[in-house]
């Protein structure tokens, strides 16, 4: 991913191994709106994996530590200078953190590092000026700050916080203290600006149960948080595979039906010998699942046997099975209503195209 694809694509936070948060520019390279600092903030967007709840951080994070800022680091992206042409507007930053103490883990969770180095919001250049900038609602991850994070490891084997709200500004040993979108404030400001964003109904926010608190509250709060149930059951995924099955946990699944759709004669589909050969095994699998009752529900077996005999004979003239093909239309037909005709390949010039 180029620096311009980051720019424009925003806080991926989880998508991106150490990445923490990445700001949009507008169109005219500005960013978004300017606060009474020289930050500029970007817009918010969607990330890739959540991040601001209990819930979040126990079902995608690893480990949770308090952590201190000791460098930062210009990282000029030579993509960056490809797509822009003469001048390059954005400028990526990492940063440097030590690891001050361990605060809660996911079980089973890899050990994290005692040093990391992270990607972090960068500079904006323009006219020869360099201007800081920043996420709504996050943390820049300033040079002699301390924070409290929520870690995630990566597929790649990087460690990165899990999204922006993931970090939490903590000087002073209270959450809320320090730098927060660039500025230093006190943990009374933090509370009062996720205290505005509260949505009834919803899942408070870290930033906001934590507000003012030490370290250790976090770990009881995340001691009594549940795991999104999905997410569970792929703690062996990294953060975003995982999150990609709780976001398709939704999705209806396939049914025997569904999946026999395209046979149908009205559908007028071409299959060659493989491809219709795999849709019998699946059509095969899910009976096999579902145990569907009725006359037809011995012939499941029939489906196999007919996507064998194809898969063996493809590209030769060696015979199918018929009396098993013959079976498997009967167990379409009475279980879907569906017309298959003599359900044969109908596509059968790539398969001659083999020899």
């Amino acid at each position: 991913m180029t620096t311009r694809t980051k720019i424009t694509v925003a806080v991926l936070g989880a998508a991106v191994a150490g990445a923490l948060a990445l700001v949009p520019l507008t169109d005219d390279g500005s960013g978004g709106e300017a606060d009474s600092s020289d930050v500029v903030l970007g817009t918010a967007e969607k990330e890739a994996v959540p991040s601001f709840t209990a819930t979040d951080w126990v079902s995608y994070g690893d480990q949770v530590a308090v952590v201190r800022v000791t460098a930062e680091h210009e990282r000029r992206d030579p993509d960056t200078d490809e797509e822009a042409g003469t001048e390059e507007d954005y400028l990526s930053r990492t940063v440097d953190l030590q690891v001050e103490e361990l605060v809660w883990a996911r079980s089973d969770a890899p050990a994290l590092p005692p040093t990391v180095s992270v990607t972090a919001d960068g500079w904006q250049l323009k006219d020869g000026a360099k201007k800081e900038l920043g996420s709504p609602d996050s943390s820049r991850l300033e040079v002699g700050h301390d924070y409290v994070i929520t870690f995630a490891r990566f597929s790649d084997g990087a460690w990165s916080p899990l999204g922006s709200g993931g970090v939490l500004p903590y000087d002073h040993g209270r959450i809320g203290e320090g730098e927060f979108q660039g500025e230093t404030g006190t943990a009374d400001a933090y509370r009062s600006t996720w205290e505005e964003r509260l949505v009834p109904g919803d899942e408070q926010p870290m930033a906001f149960r934590a507000a003012g608190k030490p370290a250790g509250s976090v770990q009881g709060i995340l001691r009594s948080a549940t795991p999104e149930a999905t997410a569970a059951r792929y703690f062996d995924l990294d953060p975003a595979a995982r999150y990609q099955k709780v976001a398709g946990a939704g999705e209806p699944a396939d049914t025997f039906c569904s999946v026999a759709a395209p046979l149908a004669v009205s559908e007028d589909s071409r299959h060659t010998p493989d491809e219709l050969a795999s849709v019998l095994t699946d059509l095969a699998d899910l009976a096999d699942l579902a145990d569907l009752a009725g006359p037809a529900g011995k012939d499941a077996s029939a489906l196999r046997r007919y996507a064998t005999s194809l898969e063996a004979g493809a590209g030769t003239s060696a015979p199918v099975d018929d009396t098993a093909r013959k079976a498997s239309v009967g167990r379409i037909e009475q279980e879907c209503g569906t017309e298959v005709g003599e359900l044969r390949p109908t596509d059968t010039e790539a398969d001659a195209g083999k020899g």
